[in-house]
């Protein structure tokens, strides 16, 4: 999904955003889905602090050069973020 500055890629990893118009997230993968379906309301913010932490340490403080599945892998961590933060929105 384009920001407002019509960008279509992760600022961040890079990682290829979901065109405009397209629904915001995919579905949860299994694994995402148990995940979410173990964190209890208490620990949501700790959990998404949490990956924001290994996201962040991965962009800005590994001299590594990450490689598309890497990206894949830093973008799906920042889902899952998102579906934390929007399944104790709800509540």
């Amino acid at each position: 999904m384009a920001n407002q500055n019509e960008q279509n890629h992760c600022p961040h990893c890079h990682a290829a955003l979901a065109p405009k118009g397209a629904a915001p997230f995919s579905q949860p993968s299994p694994a995402q889905q148990a995940l979410l379906e173990y964190v209890s309301p208490l620990d949501g913010p700790d959990r998404v602090k949490a990956l924001k932490l290994v996201h962040d340490i991965v962009v800005y403080h590994s001299e590594e050069i990450l490689d598309g599945e890497e990206k894949r892998a830093l973008y799906q961590v920042k889902v899952l973020w998102d579906l934390i933060e929007e399944t104790f929105e709800e509540e």
